[in-house]
């Protein structure tokens, strides 16, 4: 196996085995190392140490969709591997293609935050997953370059250590204790030299034990007292290498887009909030326009921009925003620019961008617009 390929591991039914061949030939023949068990898994091989293998080094996992693979023990267990990284690496990893009239919603209802493409089982289809996985690979690359510059020298705070000495993983209620604390040691002036101490732990590196803790006590200072998080720091995560920095960036801006959306630095979710982000970045960033919608209506403008973009992809994501809103609060949407980009989409015949916003105009059907204010002229 050549180390410096993106390696793609493609999970598929047995039935499927013939066109998974020659999606496997045509990433090959495009410097892709694919990963597929008639080539990778030889007679007296032991099955299961080979899978290991292949799902632990793999890049990406293209899954071949189809009743049988949904059906077949084999790709249930290697896409519950491949989720178990996702969520370890918090980074998407697995790429659905459905070749049959499989729906979106047949698939397990952890990949449903993935958007799963129809494509046929002929050289058509072939070609729209070689565009996609050379599209997520560039990205990734593009990414762990930037990542793999030097970061910035942590100094070790015995205080911050201390604090956060036993916060595990998604451990959010010590998070909180801790930034209680943390919080006391602020001054009349509002400085904190801890809180100052602990935000050089987000440079250290995600494989450090003190690297998580330090994330989730940044967040949980940051809502309970946002002016600690100045915008020149905030903007450095937003910024940051690491998406997973960047996440809790995107992470504290929803929140403070539920009790204080004037604090929010809407150019930052810009950024944070495009289409071809880490889906654990891109979330909470677009969860928290759609919570500011209510407050700063402009902010629906982006997702009505970026269903005019000539990138099919951002125009889907845009459109499942705009249908989230319509769901949850159809009163914001005005039904003039719901018809608006219906008719921009119908030009570009984009079914499933247009299938989003279609149900989005029934949804805001008979409601009336309402305006930033309920009272005054």
């Amino acid at each position: 196996m050549k180390k410096n390929l993106l390696r793609v591991f493609i999970s598929h039914a047995s039935s499927d085995k013939p066109f998974a061949e020659r999606v496997a030939t045509a990433l090959q023949n495009n410097a892709i190392n694919p990963w597929i068990d008639k080539e990778q898994i030889r007679v007296g091989d032991d099955v299961l140490e080979k899978l290991g293998d292949g799902l632990r080094t793999m890049d990406l996992l293209v899954l071949i969709v189809s009743k049988r693979s949904l059906r077949s023990r084999w790709v249930d267990r290697e896409l519950k591997f491949a989720v178990r990284r996702e969520i370890d690496q918090r980074k998407i990893l697995i790429l659905p293609f459905i070749i049959d009239s499989t729906q979106s919603n047949e698939l397990p209802w952890y990949l449903h935050h993935l958007r799963a493409e129809r494509v046929p089982s002929d050289n058509h289809g072939i070609a729209a997953i070689l565009e996609s996985v050379i599209a997520k690979g560039s990205r990734r690359v593009a990414k762990a370059k930037h990542c793999s510059r030097k970061r910035p020298m942590v100094t070790a705070d015995p205080k911050v250590d201390k604090l956060i000495r036993n916060i595990g993983l998604g451990e959010w209620k010590k998070a909180t204790a801790a930034a209680l604390q943390i919080l006391s040691y602020t001054d009349a002036a509002g400085a904190n030299q801890i809180f100052e101490a602990l935000l050089q732990y987000q440079d250290l590196s995600d494989n450090d034990e003190k690297f998580w803790p330090s994330l989730h006590v940044i967040e949980e200072c940051a809502e309970l007292n946002p002016d600690l998080m100045d915008r020149l720091t905030l903007n450095k995560m937003a910024g940051h290498p690491d998406f997973s920095v960047r996440s809790a960036a995107a992470s504290i801006c929803w929140r403070w887009a539920q009790f204080a959306p004037d604090r929010v630095p809407i150019d930052m979710l810009l950024s944070l909030s495009k289409y071809d982000e880490d889906w654990y970045v891109q979330a909470p960033a677009n969860a928290a326009l759609k919570d500011m919608a209510g407050s700063v209506p402009g902010v629906l403008e982006i997702f009505y921009s970026r269903v005019r973009s000539s990138d099919p992809e951002e125009r889907e994501h845009a459109a499942a925003c705009i249908l989230d809103v319509a769901t949850q609060e159809p009163s914001l949407l005005d039904k003039d620019d719901l018809k608006n980009a219906f008719s921009q989409l119908k030009k570009l015949k984009d079914r499933n961008a247009l299938s989003f916003v279609r149900r989005s105009i029934a949804k805001v059907k008979g409601k009336r617009r309402r305006n930033r204010s309920k009272y005054g002229l």
